[in-house]
């Protein structure tokens, strides 16, 4: 609740009138009314703005005591007490409480002379202040400096200066816009949560001549730097040596990890294969035909059928067979003697049938199975080191084999992988980080274990499952991610999360490993009495959970997001550069819709991920118009962790906005993100060689260096220009006409690279 529901605001005093507090030097004035915590500033030879409105109702002031540069009073009837100090060109507010409850401050009216707002909603955005679209946008939602801006800082634009608001708390924060009466208005609130014994918020406000607009972002990244925990890439890499890998390096997360696909039946050998299974059957005598009969269910029996009477079989058809015979090929009793008399096996299986089946791990029992498939019928099948899709050794060499020599490629689950391990392995020679997505976001029932109401990451025991749950302060647990289940709190989850993660590196010897929802800033106060937290206590135990994935095994970490708080641990934050879009839209859940973005099938390419689909109109102006687009996150981390897309919004999903989608990667030197396998990557190969090829070479020079400019070179803002270590400079036209300046030529709809010590240029247009 805002303090004041009525009227926010009151207007500017004259500086120096009864009851104000007038702090000066000869960087700007401030006017200070205590009783109505209104702050107004009067930077020299400049128009005056309100840095806070004024409010009602809040109560007498006590204990004044004020000098030129600073002072402090009271508030008793709100429990507060408030301290500013001026010091240059920055205010120091430092507002505390003695009891729980909330307090609203400041009070922002976004009128003249502040014409625009600099926005850190994901990778930053610039709000003209007389843009309808975006003040709906703004009033639109509830606003938090954790989840929503992933950095607790935002700018104004005025017409001579700007000014930045740095929340020095992030915690417990809520901004508010309203519209009304011609006028746009934010509030921000901190409540002072029960779960704490002490309570205390501020801001540092500073003023800067500068018109850049990113200017807001550098001031931020001072006071991180001032801070003390700001931990560069260089030192990220000494930690661990593998980050070096992700310079250069796209991103793509391979689909088709089980262990046989139907790439792995020749291309014409399924009709013969099936025929020959068909054949085998019908006779009462063993064969391996008869014995997969007697193994596989009835309607994956008649798929068998189906494909020995055609010639060219369909995907589908030919994927539900794979399948069904992965199963197979994991149980124990695959094998028997009589079926495969006569069938001559290599040593290496006749050793693995010499032991006893229940002492085999997953991946020998697999390749035991996989080896005693291709025995019996070699003129069809694959050989076994060469099975699977997306996540098998034959990808990584059609990745190589393009020219792509870095790569980070995730998979969405370690289910499948575990039985081939090897790819990992190969992953790793060929320089390439591999890796799986986890999470310990939500905890779900058992007994759902298996069923459409609960997936892998979500499951645990009964023990944790009645005791983990984040709880609310009415004792109600939070409900988990799509209201399944509970949010899991990460105090109670973590003796699972070592047993979980260090089970899967023993399985697999994965280089990269992904923590969902981690970095994403959603935390929460518990009021559980097993594990009670506050929301800072939250954030620290999942960043300490990260930073131990990292220090035991020696592996690159992303997480989804990237708020700040995260930035010292994670290597990679998927979604920074673009987020999750249309959440909750209809029309992208319509299958009858053109925006329809498909569903989260089939499992080796969910359509969801992979069906290219046009994007509202709307959403193109709010995430890929790059008149409102700025690096606000590069200017700040671009040399302490890579940013790229999140999964949902990949580099080539939305049809039509795939050009400005590279033009942006290449200015901002964020990665593309794809997925990928074996179809996927024939259907994209050359789009994405062509893409690595000026991608790679200038982000393996700058891809940890800090981007040190950023500026609009046309007023429509359709022309920019970023620069990186003050070495390498990239100019992006997103116009439809040339440009050229300073000796520099940007034909329409593309980048130039230019060396500032050279002068060496190249071009990239991404043509679609």
């Amino acid at each position: 609740m805002l303090v004041v529901a009525a009227s926010w605001l009151c207007r500017p005093a004259i500086a120096g009138a009864t009851g104000e507090v007038l702090l000066h030097n000869e960087a700007w004035t401030i006017a200070i009314r205590p009783a109505s915590m209104q702050f107004t500033t009067q930077p020299p030879g400049a128009a005056t703005m309100l840095l806070s409105a004024g409010q009602a109702d809040l109560g007498a002031v006590h204990d004044l005591h004020e000098s030129t540069d600073r002072a402090r009073w009271s508030l008793a009837e709100r429990h507060v007490s408030v301290h500013v100090a001026l010091t240059g060109s920055e205010l120091a507010v430092d507002i505390r409480s003695d009891k729980a409850g909330e307090f609203t401050w400041p009070v922002m009216e976004l009128g003249p002379p502040v014409t625009a707002l600099v926005w850190p909603y994901w990778e930053g955005r610039y709000v003209p202040l007389d843009d309808e679209r975006w003040r709906s946008f703004l009033t639109g939602d509830e606003w938090n400096t954790l989840d929503k801006l992933c950095m607790p800082f935002w700018g104004l634009q005025c017409s001579e200066y700007s000014v930045t608001y740095i929340a020095t708390n992030r915690f417990n924060n809520v901004i508010r816009f309203r519209f009304e009466d011609g006028n746009l208005q934010a509030a921000f609130t901190h409540t002072f949560p029960k779960s704490r014994n002490q309570w205390a918020y501020g801001f540092v406000i500073r003023l800067n001549k500068s018109m850049s607009p990113v200017e807001p972002a550098r001031e931020f990244r001072r006071w991180v730097l001032a801070s003390g925990k700001f931990v560069p890439m260089s030192t990220k890499a000494r930690q661990v040596p593998k980050v070096a890998w992700l310079l250069g390096a796209p991103h793509a997360y391979l689909w088709g990890d089980a262990l046989l696909s139907h790439h792995d039946i020749k291309p014409r050998g399924w009709q013969g294969f099936c025929r020959t299974l068909v054949e085998q059957a019908e006779p009462d005598a063993p064969s391996v035909g008869r014995r997969i009969h007697e193994l596989m269910n009835a309607e994956s029996w008649k798929q068998v059928e189906k494909i020995s009477a055609l010639e060219w079989p369909d995907r589908y058809v030919k994927s539900e067979v794979c399948t069904e015979l992965c199963r197979l090929l994991e149980r124990r009793d695959f094998y028997d003697a009589p079926s495969w008399q006569g069938v001559s096996v290599p040593d290496d299986v006749r050793r693995l049938l010499a032991r006893d089946r229940d002492e085999l791990s997953t991946e020998q029992l697999c390749r035991l199975n996989g080896s005693l498939l291709r025995a019996a019928y070699p003129k069809a099948v694959l050989p076994v080191g060469d099975w699977g899709n997306g996540a098998s050794v034959k990808m990584l060499r059609r990745l190589k084999q393009a020219g792509l020599e870095r790569m980070r490629l995730c998979l969405a689950g370690w289910e499948g992988v575990e039985k081939h391990p090897e790819v990992a392995r190969a992953a790793n020679e060929m320089g390439y980080l591999f890796g799986t997505y986890d999470s310990f976001h939500s905890i779900h029932d058992p007994k759902l274990k298996g069923t459409d109401a609960s997936w892998s990451t979500a499951q645990f025991d009964q023990k944790l499952y009645e005791t983990g749950g984040i709880e609310r302060e009415d004792g109600e647990k939070r409900g988990g991610f799509k209201q399944l289940g509970h949010l899991l709190s990460p105090h109670a989850a973590r003796p699972y999360v070592e047993a979980r993660v260090r089970n899967n590196m023993r399985n697999v010897p994965y280089n990269y490993y992904f923590i969902d929802c981690d970095a994403y800033g959603q935390v929460f106060d518990d009021y559980s009495p097993l594990h009670p937290s506050t929301q800072e206590q939250d954030a620290a135990a999942r960043l300490d959970r990260v930073a131990w994935i990292r220090d035991a095994f020696g592996v690159v970490i992303g997480s989804e997001g990237g708020c700040s708080y995260f930035a010292p641990v994670i290597h990679v934050a998927e979604g920074m550069f673009t987020p999750v879009i249309g959440w909750g839209d209809s029309d992208m859940k319509n299958r009858d819709s053109e925006y329809y973005i498909g569903g989260y099938y089939p499992p080796d390419g969910p359509r969801n991920f992979v069906q290219p689909v046009p994007l509202k109109e709307e959403y193109v102006y709010l995430h890929y118009d790059p008149r409102f687009r700025l690096p606000l996150n590069e200017i700040v981390f671009h040399d302490s962790f890579v940013s790229t897309h999140h999964w949902g919004s990949s580099s080539v999903k939305f049809t039509n906005v795939r050009e400005t989608v590279a033009l942006t990667e290449m200015l901002y030197q964020c990665p593309p993100l794809y997925h990928l396998n074996l179809d996927e990557f024939e259907t994209h190969r050359d789009r994405i060689v062509k893409h690595y090829e000026f991608f790679s070479p200038v982000h393996r020079e700058v891809g940890f260096a800090p981007m040190t400019g950023f500026a609009w070179l046309t007023a429509d803002r359709l022309v920019q220009r970023t620069t990186f270590d003050d070495r390498i400079e990239l100019t992006a036209n997103f116009s439809m006409k040339d440009f050229e300046r300073d000796g520099i030529s940007v034909p329409a709809r593309s980048v130039v690279a230019r060396w500032l010590d050279s002068g060496k240029t190249r071009l990239f247009r991404p043509g679609d």
